[in-house]
């Protein structure tokens, strides 16, 4: 049972008081008592010395021992005297004690005590001895009668007590109300602002002693706590709108590797990737590289890869050191992390425009050297077979034109190789997709029906238009829908859709081809985009480089995504036009 301060100071005072009163009242009480009792003790003595001197005077006038001893017997018989006791060799003589067995047993006592009293059971027996008649004249004083005397003498002292001892519980209650009121409302301010975080009211107790200086100090510490309160929370709001607002996620654990927070950027990149059903639980990736850095003590770096269910590629930067507490001893780990999948990107088309530049320069050359004999080889062979096919000799003219063929074809391969390593400047204009798109399909649609492949076009978008060269446009269409018939050979289908995409890089047109062909194999896809890199046996291994540089100089993006034995996709965006 909880005791509160009032009664903690009124129950000392009230034991104090009620131990005091009856302790005084004991003390009044048995000095009383005693003094009766002496005053009883020394009255009864003076009484029996002057029987003493009775007995005295009444031998000498009386010769006759047994005839005064008789006389004084009757004497004091007469006389009524109350616990009076005279006995002579064991035999009573006079008793008006009237406790016959008490008073048999005291004469049985040896008498030798210098005060002349004995004390037994509840009674003192004062006594005096008359040596010539070998009397033992006493008196016998009951306690019980004497404690009775007291009481009823101590009554108004008792009622005097009991009315101080209620006056001074008043006193008490009073003195520790008034002792415990400004201590109570101290402790009821300390339980407002706990339940309500209040710093704002002041306690006003006015009083000169510690009580006041309590309250003034209460007062200032909670000045200090509000303005220290205030500035922590600001320094606690600014951290933690740091932690929302950085891109970065971060992530912290104790020094056992499990998680104290995570902040908003961590959370959101967790919950994509999972969305894109990454194959591997990213977190735990990062809990047991939180681990070794909390077992080897030192920062690690590592960049972790994982692919999503369409088998695009996940980069994550992630760095985890030791979290060090104020004391410089380790409290735990913190780890930051981002996605870096864009910037891998960025990195490889890098590489792959580096890659293609050299190449493109060295091909012009290349080009260039071939171009020229070809030509003179050309212009000689036409020559030749005026002169010598002038007579119907049909093997001479097949042979020769077959030649020429070759010529043209090795011919074509080099303007296609010109073209790649030097593509013309694009010119832009507001270009329509499904226009480009169907002039394309025009061009494979004999091609498709022979081999029985369905080409399928999808529109789910209200603008239809970019800003770019159209024939560029044209030339990725029709290169990247050979690529797909090439693939499929026969009966299959191509699912070709456009739509519109939103972003915080701008508003997108996407084309997204879908084929169910052959598919590439993931050891072959980062060589796609390289030149005369094929897999057919018909291919120049030009097209998707091409396609690449093309995609490039209109401003736009390429992603390839392929599936052995199930098909490719390959998804282009470009900037929707928006008027110039």
């Amino acid at each position: 049972m909880k005791i509160d301060i009032e009664n903690k100071i009124l129950i000392p005072f009230m034991i104090l008081i009620i131990l005091s009163i009856f302790t005084m009242s004991a003390v009044s009480y048995y000095n009383s008592y005693k003094m009766l009792l002496n005053n009883e003790v020394e009255y009864s003595k003076n009484n029996l010395k002057e029987m003493v001197l009775l007995i005295n005077t009444v031998n000498d006038e009386i010769k006759n021992e047994s005839e005064a001893k008789k006389y004084i017997i009757n004497l004091y018989k007469n006389a009524k005297k109350s616990n009076l006791i005279i006995y002579e060799n064991n035999n009573i003589l006079l008793d008006t004690n009237y406790v016959d067995n008490w008073t048999k047993d005291i004469i049985t006592e040896k008498l030798e005590n210098e005060n002349k009293t004995v004390t037994k059971e509840k009674y003192i027996f004062v006594y005096e001895k008359y040596e010539k008649y070998n009397w033992v004249i006493g008196y016998s004083l009951n306690k019980d009668i004497l404690f009775n005397e007291v009481v009823e003498n101590e009554k108004n002292i008792i009622l005097v007590a009991i009315v101080s001892l209620i006056f001074c519980m008043e006193a008490a209650i009073l003195i520790s109300y008034n002792i415990s009121k400004p201590i109570k409302k101290l402790a009821e301010h300390c339980d407002k602002i706990t339940d309500q975080d209040s710093f704002d009211e002041k306690i006003e107790i006015k009083s000169n002693d510690e009580i006041g200086s309590l309250s003034n100090a209460f007062n200032n510490m909670l000045f200090r706590i509000k303005n220290i309160t205030e500035k922590m929370t600001e320094v606690t709001r600014f951290n933690e709108d740091i932690l929302k607002s950085i891109p970065a996620g971060i992530i912290t654990t104790n020094e056992n590797g499990q998680l104290l927070s995570i902040n908003e950027a961590a959370k959101k990149l967790l919950h994509e990737n999972k969305e894109r059903n990454v194959d591997v639980d990213i977190l735990e990736n990062i809990i047991k590289q939180i681990n070794n850095t909390l077992d080897e003590n030192k920062i690690i770096n590592k960049v972790l890869n994982f692919k999503d269910m369409d088998g695009n590629n996940i980069y994550l930067d992630v760095t985890t050191s030791l979290l060090i507490g104020v004391e410089g001893l380790k409290d735990g780990a913190i780890c930051n992390f981002n996605d870096i999948s864009e910037r891998k990107k960025f990195e490889t088309n890098m590489d792959i425009l580096d890659r293609l530049t050299t190449i493109g320069q060295f091909a012009a050359g290349i080009a260039h050297e071939i171009r020229n004999p070809l030509t003179g080889m050309k212009t000689s062979i036409q020559v030749l077979k005026n002169r010598l096919c002038k007579d119907e000799n049909i093997s001479n003219e097949n042979l020769f034109i077959g030649v020429i063929h070759e010529i043209d074809r090795i011919n074509k391969l080099i303007t296609n190789l010109l073209n790649f390593a030097k593509p013309r400047v694009p010119y832009y204009e507001e270009t329509d997709i499904i226009e480009i798109l169907n002039r394309a399909l025009d061009l494979v649609r004999k091609y498709a029906k022979e081999n029985n492949i369905n080409i399928n076009v999808k529109e789910i978008c209200g603008n239809k238009k970019i800003y770019a060269d159209k024939a560029q446009i044209e030339q990725i269409f029709l290169n990247i829908i050979k690529n797909s018939l090439n693939a499929i050979k026969n009966d299959g289908k191509i699912d070709i859709s456009i739509c519109e995409n939103f972003g915080e890089n701008g508003h997108f047109i996407e084309i997204e081809f879908q084929d169910n062909g052959c598919g590439i194999h993931p050891k072959d896809m980062d060589k796609i985009f390289n030149p005369f890199f094929t897999t057919s046996n018909q291919g120049t291994g030009l097209g998707l480089s091409v396609v690449y540089e093309l995609v490039k100089s209109n401003q736009g993006t390429i992603n390839v995504q392929s599936i052995v034995n199930e098909g490719t996709k390959v998804k282009i965006e470009f900037l929707a036009y928006r008027g110039v």
